[in-house]
């Protein structure tokens, strides 16, 4: 179970660091280099869709080994290629059941061509990094995630065929502590994403554009921490940040995660509708999720003021007025007061907005679905929920 996968604006570095992934065969395409570490890596590298095609010097300096100037080749398209400046493997031993570990990993200058765009990164540096044995890679079985402590990428370029869509400044996440084979504690942060709204999708693109926005810089954080024994899982924050517009954060308790059921998500990452089926048990304890506004908000208002032809203020007004006839739905008196004020509040004077769910006793993730299907307006009630402005 990886705790925070990478965001999609990051797609095109998953793409890169799928050479180091886990679906490999045991054949070798490249000449063996003499090293035994070396050999072992490259074995990796050289994928069922992918080829070693070609490397520049490699040499052994303590327990270090570094592999210069190393290119991979897509077998089904020819335009598609990494290459790697310098690769450098350090304190790699081969363990009992035949995979590879690594102390570290460091790459540096990493560039992932492809006719539809491509991506370049600085550096990468990955710690405890652990790759499957050969008889793994021949039954493509890959070792059960996360494989690695400390995941650290500095400087990214990701663009499409007509251009630089982005730039991070950094990746990095962390394993803290583990149950096994199982992760139980991790953090993930993103930092310095510059979106160029013009690369956008046309709709996309327009709508920003409209708001006033050319670029959008986002940061990502994230921690996590699993209990087993407990079979609880808290997610104190997830916040996505995006400069001058609005953050969003997410605050997140859950019951019943046993190891069976991280087990058996593992299992069933690809089959989404099998690993919906075993949440069916899981409780929610409690969860938060806020909103905090910079110019986002003042933005829409602005917008859509001028469309309707009237000043903020008066279009905040009907908005606001006509709240009480849209809550009736809710068949909550207490919680249609709370989030009439707490809305009127924050429109009036954008700031937060905060929905807390405080059940008395944690509620199963069934209850919760088959009331969105039956009664979707009791799941206020059956989660105990709470709204707040400005506070």
């Amino acid at each position: 179970m990886m705790f925070f996968p990478a965001p999609r604006i990051a797609i095109g570095l998953s793409a890169a660091v799928s050479l180091i992934a886990l679906q490999v065969t045991a054949a070798n395409a490249f000449d063996p280099t003499g090293n035994e570490v070396a050999d072992a890596f490259l074995s990796v590298l050289d994928a069922q869709e992918g080829t070693v095609e070609s490397y520049g010097s490699v040499s052994e300096s303590g327990n270090a080994v570094t592999i210069q100037q190393l290119v991979i080749k897509d077998e089904n398209d020819k335009d598609t290629s990494v290459t790697i400046a310098s690769t450098v493997l350090t304190g790699g031993e081969f363990l009992d059941n035949g995979r590879l570990k690594l102390e570290s990993l460091g790459l540096e200058k990493l560039d992932l061509n492809a006719d539809d765009g491509g991506m370049s990164l600085e550096t990468m540096s990955v710690t405890g990094l652990v790759l499957p044995s050969a008889k793994e890679s021949a039954a493509n079985a890959s070792p059960v995630s996360p494989g690695y402590k400390t995941f650290d990428v500095k400087n990214i370029q990701v663009r499409d065929e007509d251009g630089k869509i982005a730039d991070i400044q950094a990746i990095s996440s962390s394993i803290d502590s583990m149950d096994g084979d199982l992760p139980t504690a991790g953090s993930f942060s993103l930092s310095g994403a510059t979106i160029d709204v013009n690369e956008l999708e046309v709709e996309e693109a327009k709508s920003l554009k409209d708001l006033g926005y050319e670029t959008l810089t986002l940061d990502v954080t994230a921690s996590g921490r699993w209990d087993p024994e407990a079979a609880i899982i808290n997610i104190p924050e997830l916040k996505i940040d995006a400069k001058d517009a609005a953050s969003l954060s997410l605050a997140l308790s859950l019951g019943g995660v046993t190891r069976e059921v991280v087990e058996q998500l593992e299992e069933k990452s690809e089959k989404p509708e099998e690993a919906m089926a075993l949440l069916q048990n899981v409780t929610v304890i409690n969860a938060k999720i806020r909103l905090d506004d910079e110019t986002l908000t003042g933005r829409i208002l602005d917008q859509e003021a001028q469309k309707a032809g009237v000043e903020v203020p008066v279009y905040v007004a009907g908005l606001t007025g006509s709240l009480p006839l849209m809550l009736g739905m809710l068949q909550n008196k207490e919680l249609e007061g709370q989030v009439a004020q707490a809305v009127t509040e924050f429109l009036t004077t954008p700031g937060s907005l905060q929905v807390v769910a405080a059940p008395a006793t944690p509620v199963p993730f069934s209850q919760v679905m088959g009331t969105a299907m039956l009664a979707p307006q009791m799941i206020p009630q059956i989660l105990s929920v709470g709204i707040t402005a400005n506070q």
